[in-house]
């Protein structure tokens, strides 16, 4: 015979506090982990965490504080052309060749979005629409 499978059925509903809740989600929002590796961690389902999340940003566990973001707000963005010479496009002193070269209007190829919790591949990208996008992650 196989033993019996513990259920959450057998158990009275788990309650959890503010400060263990705001606790958590200030966890998910510093890392840069996924919302269902958290709740893994915390043994939560991802729609509870989700939700704590949204009204951790309603105010409902205290004030709201504003996490220093990871990665910079501003980046440093160059349109190079494809035919010429590869450049990196980061803006250092060590590369001021990149920085003076002329801004392209076509679409780009390919672009390739890392953020730390998830990326964003687009094809055919018109230089407006990277414009948005740059300024939608602000």
């Amino acid at each position: 015979m196989s033993s019996p499978e513990i259920s959450y059925r057998n158990h009275p509903r788990r309650r959890f506090n503010r400060h263990f809740k705001r606790e958590v989600v200030e966890i998910l929002l510093e890392q840069a982990a996924t919302v269902a590796e958290v709740a893994r961690a915390y043994d939560l389902h991802p729609n509870q965490l989700c939700r704590w999340r949204n009204e951790y940003f309603r105010g409902e566990y205290g004030a709201v504080i504003a996490a220093t973001p990871s990665v910079p707000t501003r980046l440093p963005v160059a349109l190079v052309d494809t035919d010429a010479e590869p450049c990196v496009a980061i803006a250092t002193a060590a590369t001021p060749k990149c920085l003076d070269m002329p801004v392209v209007t076509k679409r780009l190829g390919r672009l390739r979005v890392i953020l730390p919790k998830g990326q964003i591949h687009l094809e055919e990208v018109e230089p407006e629409t990277l414009g948005l996008l740059i300024e939608a992650l602000r």
